[in-house]
């Protein structure tokens, strides 16, 4: 007789409560005309940004087949969108990224959640920037007077003179979350993609962005949001004098590597890790880099050095498959662990050289994250990933099936499986690298003994 092993039933729980979504409707988890954004999600336009709804939806169907499950952890947390999520069920949350930008955004997200304050230094804030008749520029770098005619840098300065003289912490972070998305609408970059572009010079000659008139905007909207944030909170008595009752913690991290604090400590992971090295998918450095060129670091996090943003590609050189040194060295072992990794490397080897790289960067990056990702939770915690496949050299590059094979060699068991696409998507469908991916795998594990 076979011998069930302890998690059985709630991994059958797990999958008929994941399934059991697409039964009435087929679509659901592409969440077409259902992926609003409300609350602290619409702080900031981050690339690549996770559907909330997706996400509550995905906890809560572990959480009811698995109620102690507590605390959430996200090594790839990015916006923060999980995070919200999190704070929204009452869990305990860890939030992790290489990225100083989404750090800011998940610092300011978690609160405390003082609207009443907020308003106040708000109105004060604005003061300041009104009656500021300085025309000193606050940033210096290579490429200002690119990326920012001198109106709008000067306007910049204002902001950035302003938000400095306000002495509490957590209400400068939130400032500087609202100047990041004045300066994404006023630089010179396109905004109809993530990457670094400059627009057309007739549309430069003609454009007279306003960061003033921009970040007024902002910030009342953004007020809005927190409000709205603070009163669903205060209704589900998750917060006591606007602190939230659980426990949040934020970090500057990379992902590769281990760390000797909350190893085995988490319930559940909830990530959605990058799909391949950023410079070919999803440039997340290169969208932080005029932002935190105006934004005071250590206010971040006292960990980050402005050497991250010395050039537009540093913090994209420090993420998964960044580095391709050695890229193509000692993967052997990692071939026997992952047959797919193995056979996509072998459909590349005709094409130029720097497409195999890409590929075997990345993967042996990721690889490497797996182990330090598996420290952090507790023997049978669940996992949810959502990966994308993309193509290189119009080859596909199944990201799914080679992290289900890199976990099982770990003992890490797969529960369930989810194909979706994505309704909307901020890119182009194809870069002088790689086609884009317009669908998604969300993957659900359970960590083994």
């Amino acid at each position: 007789m076979q011998t069930q092993t302890p998690n059985l039933t709630t991994d059958e729980d797990v999958a008929r409560r994941v399934n059991a979504y697409v039964e009435g409707d087929a679509e659901h988890w592409s969440y077409k005309g259902n992926a609003t954004r409300e609350h602290s999600h619409a702080y900031f336009q981050y690339p690549a940004m996770m559907v909330p709804g997706m996400q509550a939806d995905l906890i809560k169907t572990i959480i009811d087949a698995k109620p102690s499950t507590t605390a959430l952890y996200d090594p790839f947390a990015g916006s923060g969108t999980v995070l919200t999520e999190a704070i929204l069920l009452g869990r305990d949350f860890l939030a992790r990224d290489i990225n100083p930008l989404a750090i800011l955004l998940c610092n300011a997200k978690k609160g405390p959640f003082f609207t009443d304050a907020a308003t106040e230094k708000a109105a004060a804030l604005l003061d300041r920037i009104t009656n500021d008749g300085k025309t000193s520029l606050e940033a210096s770098f290579a490429g200002r007077d690119k990326w920012f005619i001198k109106a709008v840098s000067i306007q910049l300065s204002k902001i950035r003179r302003a938000i400095r003289q306000e002495p509490s912490l957590w209400c400068r972070r939130f400032f500087w979350i609202t100047l990041a998305e004045t300066i994404r609408v006023t630089s010179n970059s396109r905004t109809s993609t993530f990457k670094l572009h400059i627009r057309p010079e007739t549309e430069l000659a003609t454009r007279r962005p306003d960061p003033v008139t921009t970040f007024a905007s902002v910030l009342e909207e953004n007020l809005t949001n927190l409000e709205s944030l603070t009163d669903e909170l205060k209704k589900r008595e998750l917060i006591n004098q606007g602190r939230y009752q659980g426990s949040i913690t934020v970090e500057l991290h990379d992902a590769r590597e281990h760390t000797s604090t909350g190893k085995g400590e988490y319930d559940l992971l909830v990530t959605s890790p990058p799909y391949g090295d950023n410079v070919s998918t999803v440039p997340y450095g290169q969208a932080a880099y005029l932002p935190l060129q105006w934004i005071d670091l250590a206010d971040i996090d006292p960990a980050i050095t402005p050497d991250c943003i010395n050039t537009t590609h540093e913090i994209d050189f420090r993420s998964l498959g960044g580095s391709k040194k050695n890229a193509l060295q000692d993967t052997e072992e990692l071939k026997e662990q992952s047959p797919t990794f193995r056979a996509t490397l072998a459909a590349l080897e005709q094409e130029p050289r720097d497409r195999t790289t890409r590929v075997a960067a990345f993967i042996k990056d990721l690889n490497k994250a797996l182990d330090a990702i598996l420290a952090m939770l507790r023997r049978d915690a669940y996992l949810i990933w959502t990966v994308g496949n993309r193509r290189v050299a119009q080859r596909p590059v199944p990201l799914d099936a080679i992290l289900t094979e890199l976990l099982h060699h770990r003992r890490v068991l797969p529960i369930a499986s989810i194909a979706r696409t994505i309704p909307t998507k901020r890119m182009a469908l194809k870069n002088n690298i790689t086609d884009t991916m317009g669908a998604e795998s969300i993957l659900v594990f359970r960590k083994g003994t």
